[in-house]
């Protein structure tokens, strides 16, 4: 293209070109100056053409744009400049339309999740609906996972625990929204009752209906009686948290995130429970394996709903104003492992349907009830059982020989119910018994022999019945024994030095025997006795000075008793400091600041000294000279 210095530019479609025509004539008719621009003159034919002037050096503008000379190679590189500046502003604006749409699909994503509530989770037994959106839709959902009878006591009692919990239940709506269906039903349960037993008097109820709160984290007494009491002993357990495991949901920002925690031991005894008792809703709490609500005063039957629990492992109702019968749908709790309903007034029998449970039963706990008939012979069938205390009852009969075919058993309690005869011989294999409890039952014939072969023995409480003969040297063998009560009975002979050998003895009872000869040296040995109930025997000699060992002192509620026998002499100094000491102030025995062995006349009284303040009490007003 030829470069255009000035020319004639013809208009053709909008675009200026110049003709080879019009070039020449304009070449032929410039006429340079140096003061005036040339001029074109146009003939009549160009009129109405543009005219291109030329502007003098020295009048240009510095500041004007300078053209350029055309490079291909640098219009190559502007273009492919520009066309990947294209590129990627498109890429930049897909990225950008598929965030949008990834965000907005997110968004409908969720709003059907909260509509649906349809948790993965859910359990199978429980229905489930899709709620529109809003509050009052959520009410209908959750009242859905209810049995009818809670529903219409929420909808029809509004001051009810139902009603309460439930309209808490609603101010966790955001909270719930994230939960499976059988976290939202136990959280409702628990608040139920929480209201249903005035929390105001309760010992403790950390966390209780705290949003923020995982509700295995809600307090439970687990924890501290499985410590304290060793409640792994009457029902083994290998977690302490009410759901086994800590719950795996975090708190974050205010939001409690579904963990799995989901209840498996509601353990609340002696916490100072009062107010309607256990809502049916408790029963709702199906993978419930232990349930402890102890003091809980109900006043009633045994709950029915309590066997529809078929995971249970443990029960504990002890002191809760129970009466009626046992049910027989125990039956029904075929993992049962322990049971325990002291301290009511149950009535009748005890259920067949019990001893059905051989593989599984470990624990039965019915002490003071009034349980009638004779000790069941079926019990033997329990060959598991650790434990049986049926003490404090109606029954009648004998000790069943079959409780000998129970090989494991630790702990056996009879206490006062009337019946009569001999320990039977086939006990004799029980050698894993800790506590053997059969006082005031009305036992006669003699102290077995073969109670000596059960050395892990810990408590050995046979007083109050009739039996006679002598104390069997064997009993020295239970090394580990603390409790030794043969008090109340008709035993005669002499004390046997070898009960004397075993320092953890805390308790001696010997009262109230025919037992004759001396006090046996060995019995200061007793390092760790609080109390030594030798009184109203017929033992003779002086009190040993060893005796000055035994700690009565440090006991506060610490007795050594020595009266009603034939004892002599003086009363050992070490003595006089015991917490309570009572012995009969004679002409023939005395001692301590109250029983003045100077005296021409003695006190023919009991001697209290009280350690509190160093000085005797004369229990009784009869005062008696002797000349």
């Amino acid at each position: 293209m030829p470069a255009l210095n000035s020319s004639t530019l013809t208009p053709i479609g909008g675009n200026f070109q110049a003709t080879e025509e019009n070039q020449e004539t304009a070449e032929t008719r410039i006429e340079p100056t140096t003061t005036v621009p040339p001029t074109v003159e146009l003939e009549n034919e160009n009129r109405g053409l543009a005219v291109a002037n030329l502007v003098p050096d020295e009048a240009t503008p510095q500041d004007l744009p300078q053209a350029q000379d055309y490079n291909p190679e640098n219009e190559n590189r502007s273009r492919q400049t520009r066309r990947k500046q294209f590129k990627t502003k498109v890429l930049w604006g897909v990225i950008v339309l598929l965030a949008i749409i990834l965000i907005l699909v997110a968004i409908v994503t969720l709003g059907k999740n909260q509509d649906n509530l349809v948790p993965t989770t859910a359990p199978s037994e429980l229905p489930s609906t899709n709620p529109s959106q809003g509050p009052s839709s959520y009410s209908e959902y959750w009242l859905s996972l209810f049995p009818e009878s809670t529903v219409s006591t929420i909808q029809k009692v509004p001051g009810s625990p139902q009603s309460i919990a439930f309209r808490w239940l609603l101010d966790e709506i955001d909270i719930l929204q994230r939960l499976a269906e059988q976290r939202v039903v136990q959280r409702f349960v628990l608040a139920t009752f929480y209201f249903a037993n005035s929390e105001e008097r309760w010992f403790f109820g950390d966390n209780w209906l705290n949003h923020s709160v995982h509700e295995c984290l809600w307090y439970s007494t687990l924890e501290e009686w499985y410590f304290e009491f060793e409640a792994d002993i009457i029902l083994a357990l290998d977690y302490v948290n009410p759901c086994e495991q800590d719950p795996a949901g975090y708190l974050e920002d205010g939001v409690l995130y579904q963990g799995d925690g989901i209840l498996k031991h509601f353990w609340l005894q002696y916490n100072g429970l009062s107010g309607s008792g256990i809502p049916p809703e408790l029963y709702l709490l199906t993978d419930l394996k232990s349930l402890a609500l102890d003091g809980l005063n109900l006043a009633s039957t045994i709950p029915d709903e309590l066997f529809n629990l078929s995971n249970l492992e443990y029960i504990s109702m002890n002191a809760c104003g129970l009466f009626g019968s046992i049910p027989e749908a125990l039956a029904n709790l075929s993992t049962l492992e322990a049971i325990y309903f002291a301290f009511n007034s149950l009535t009748g029998t005890i259920p067949s349907s019990l001893y059905f449970l051989t593989n599984s039963m470990t624990g039965i706990l019915f002490s003071e009830n009034q349980l009638t008939g004779p000790v069941p012979t079926e019990l033997g069938l329990l060959t598991n059982l650790l434990g049986l205390a049926l003490d404090t009852n109606l029954f009648t009969g004998t000790i069943p020989t079959e409780l000998g075919q129970i090989a494991g058993l630790r702990s056996l309690f009879l206490s006062g119910n009337t019946l009569s005869g001999a320990m039977p011989n086939e006990l004799a294999v029980l050698t894993d018994m800790l506590i053997l409890q059969l006082y005031s039952i009305g036992l006669t014939g003699t102290i077995p022999r073969w109670l000596g072969n059960m050395t892990s023995m810990d408590a050995l409480i046979l007083e109050t019945n009739s039996f006679a003969g002598t104390m069997p040297t064997e009993l020295g063998l239970l090394t580990k024994i603390s409790v030794f009560q043969l008090g109340v009975n008709k035993l005669s002979g002499t004390i046997p030095s070898e009960i004397g050998m075993h320092e953890q003895v805390l308790f001696l009872y010997l009262r109230s025997n025919n037992l004759t000869g001396t006090i046996p040296t060995e019995l200061g040995l007793l390092t760790g006795a609080w109390q030594l109930l030798l009184n109203d025997n017929d033992l003779t000699g002086t009190v040993p000075l060893e005796l000055g060992n035994v700690p009565f002192v440090q006991a506060n509620y610490g007795d050594f008793w020595l009266h009603g026998n034939d004892l002599s002499g003086i009363i050992p100094e070490s003595l006089c400091s015991a917490n309570r000491l009572v012995f009969d102030c004679s002409s023939q025995l005395c001692g301590c600041d109250r029983c003045n062995c100077s005296s021409s006349g003695m006190n023919m009284v009991l001697l209290e000294a009280e350690n509190q303040n160093g000085t005797g009490q004369l229990l009784g007003e009869e005062n008696h000279t002797s000349t």
